[in-house]
């Protein structure tokens, strides 16, 4: 379809009249005037005769845009659409009372203004051709009435309307069909009665299919998901656009860029939603890299730190164990304290730098962010040089937030970098956490920010501060005042885009020769209290039951065997799946359960499952890895009904979970606690 119409734009905002008179262009559309007052409007339209006029509602002088727009289509029936940003139900009334063909808020996507023009072109084009239509029915009639061949006339002009209509209607419907985006329309029961070309491509999904389906069921939106959202915020605000995630027909995950829009009947009733889906699964995963390279740029920054300090943890564990045999015997209880806290504090180094390489998923769920900002003073008071003093002010309740926690942990770790290369000659490191009331004058000072309850957090410093002139540039990606090869300029651009994606917003304080803060507002959520303390080391003690100890470290299927044998068990041992399953079968009669590691050569602990269970299909299993949770080993795991702990493990975890399993099989076992599953992890 060419856009050869004439464009009227009434606007009194000269900034936005011009930037209309550049867009429209654009689409092919001729600007013939630009108007600033409603009075001026009514004559200019009659004269220029335009195919359509761009109304704003509030105008200069005593005529404003709806008075306009009425005496307008009284006068020469000229289609109007109007632009503002008013949005109040009175001036919804009041619009709806000139028949516009549109109403668009501000500020407008250029999308969205060019499909408002081409209806509202289409709409008008199509009510003059059935009101000429009618008109020379009604001459026709008038002047021939009785007339068999008038009626024939007549006939055969309303089949014209309407075969021209339905060739209209299939031009529009072909449109969308050959789309790039995914469109399909949904009733506000959420059922499915439009489906689109691209949305069969996209979610491999054929139409018949998808027509007559449950959209939350077809797609794989749960409960609590941000479709739940669009459909309530369709529903009262009449349209959404945000971020969903979608599984497509073969099961794998899709992320689209979504918009809602509510369809209303000739009465105004709520009838249907449009959505438009843009296929942003690439860009996700683009994204998610680019995060990961500059979570290991910061670990890099720190990795000096971080040998230190594990070098520190190792010094303790190799001198005792030299000293074991030489002691006496009421020295060797604190050497295994020492041996047992410095153990310890490796695994949690470990966890916490894991956790942070390895990232997780876009998903946000309610964290408390004192958790977070705990682990990372840990981390900063072990890795940071003696010359900087770490101050951490995190209280033990605070208000929960939405959000990723590795993302959370990615911005406290770029924070904290950027102070520690801010104090070369040492200095103090803050990190505080704390809750602040956000009001209306505030939150305006940061774009689309809401009043309400906010978590923030503060990073500072007391190092050189930042000047005046690099202040505002510092946020820009590329950017950055090292030295080369010191940094990449993208750890507070990337700051910014995570706190942007959290519905939060930054805050920058600094003086030179001072130091500077950082201070970070997150919107509190709603959540229930999660424990904060990590269990209770239950050590219950068995029977006499033996169990069959499965691992491919020599070391570690000893200690077990030692442990378990303390607290009561019987344990024969087992190197690897295959050598387990020959052991087994000659004890069938005699094991009550298997304790097996999962990442093993010759035959790995999942097959050695499937293996073990077509023997023996009760047996009690539970598993006992180190291997990252995304392995698909481990993945299977909970298919199979298998519990897991993970290693490094306690006395009390690794008891713990023997009992569990014991227990959930039918064996109870002294002292062991309730519940019928506990996973552990470092």
């Amino acid at each position: 379809m060419k856009n050869s119409a004439r464009i009227l734009i009434v606007e009194d905002e000269r900034l936005i009249a011009l930037d209309l008179s550049k867009r429209l262009p654009k689409f092919g559309y001729e600007v013939c005037g630009i108007i600033a007052t409603g009075e001026e409007a009514v004559v200019r339209a009659k004269e220029l005769h335009p195919d359509l006029i761009l109304m704003d509602i509030c105008l200069q002088g005593e005529m404003d845009g709806v008075q306009a727009a009425e005496t307008i289509r009284r006068v020469t029936g000229l289609p109007v659409i109007f632009l503002t940003a008013n949005s109040d139900q009175a001036t919804l009334d009041r619009a709806k009372l000139t028949l516009p063909s549109s109403y668009i808020l501000k500020p407008f996507k250029e999308r969205e203004l060019q499909i408002g023009i081409e209806m509202a072109l289409m709409n008008h084009r199509l009510n003059s051709q059935l009101k000429a239509a009618h008109d020379t029915l009604e001459r026709r009639v008038a002047a021939r009435t009785g007339e068999l061949a008038l009626a024939n006339e007549s006939l055969k002009a309303e089949v014209a309307v309407r075969k021209q209509k339905e060739a209209q209607a299939r031009e529009q419907a072909d449109l969308l069909a050959k789309a790039r985006d995914a469109i399909y329309v949904r009733d506000i029961g959420g059922r499915i009665s439009y489906w689109n070309t691209s949305a069969e491509r996209l979610y491999g999904i054929p139409a018949a299919e998808a027509i007559g389906s449950q959209a939350a069921v077809l797609l794989g939106e749960g409960p609590g998901s941000a479709a739940e959202l669009a459909e309530a915020d369709a529903l009262t605000k009449g349209e959404w656009t945000g971020e969903i995630r979608h599984l497509s027909k073969d099961g794998s995950e899709l992320f689209v860029e979504s918009r809602w829009t509510l369809v209303r009947d000739e009465a105004g009733t709520p009838s249907t939603i449009l959505v438009v889906n843009t296929d942003i699964t690439e860009r996700k995963k683009v994204d998610e890299q680019f995060l990961r390279a500059q979570r290991l740029e910061s670990i890099g920054a720190l990795a000096s730190g971080i040998a230190h300090d594990l070098n520190n943890v190792f010094a303790p564990i190799m001198l005792a164990t030299d000293l074991m045999g030489q002691v006496d015997s009421d020295e060797v209880p604190r050497l295994v304290t020492m041996l047992r806290a410095s153990a310890q504090r490796g695994a949690d180094m470990v966890k916490q730098v894991l956790m942070f390489v390895r990232g997780t998923s876009a998903e946000k769920d309610p964290i408390f962010i004192t958790r977070v900002a705990g682990e990372v003073s840990r981390l900063m008071r072990e890795t940071l040089p003696c010359s900087i003093r770490v101050k951490a002010e995190v209280p033990k309740q605070i208000a929960a937030v939405l959000a990723d926690p590795t993302q959370i942990h990615q911005v406290l770790m770029n924070l904290c970098v950027n102070a520690r290369d801010a104090m070369p000659d040492g200095g103090e490191l803050l990190v505080r956490v704390d809750e602040v009331d956000v009001g209306a004058d505030k939150a305006a000072e940061h774009g689309t920010a809401q009043p309400g309850k906010y978590v923030r957090i503060t990073v500072g410093d007391t190092g050189t501060g930042i000047p005046p002139s690099v202040r505002e540039k510092i946020f820009d990606p590329f950017f950055t005042t090292k030295a080369p090869g010191k940094g990449t300029g993208l750890g507070l651009a990337t700051v910014v885009s995570i706190v942007a994606g959290h519905n939060g917003f930054l805050e920058l304080e600094s003086q030179v020769g001072k130091g500077t803060r950082f201070l970070i507002y997150l919107p509190t959520c709603e959540a229930t209290d999660e424990a904060e303390a990590k269990p209770e080391e239950l050590q219950p003690r068995g029977n006499g039951e033996l169990l069959l100890v499965v691992d491919d470290e020599q070391s570690i299927r000893e200690i077990t065997k030692l442990t378990l044998e303390a607290h009561g068990y019987r344990v024969v041992l087992a190197s690897d799946g295959a050598d387990a399953l020959s052991v087994f079968v000659q004890n069938r009669e005699s094991v009550r359960l298997v304790l097996t590691d999962i990442m093993m050569p010759i035959l790995n602990g999942s097959a050695f499952i499937h293996a073990l269970r077509r023997i023996e299909p009760a047996i009690a299993v539970l598993a006992f890895s180190a291997g990252e949770r995304s392995n698909p080993l481990l993945g299977s795991l909970e298919e199979m009904g298998v519990a897991l702990i993970r290693k490094p493990a306690s006395p009390g975890q690794l008891l713990t979970g023997v009992a569990n399993a014991l227990r959930a099989n039918g064996q109870p076992a002294e002292g062991s606690p309730t519940s019928r599953e506990l996973q552990f992890s470092i």
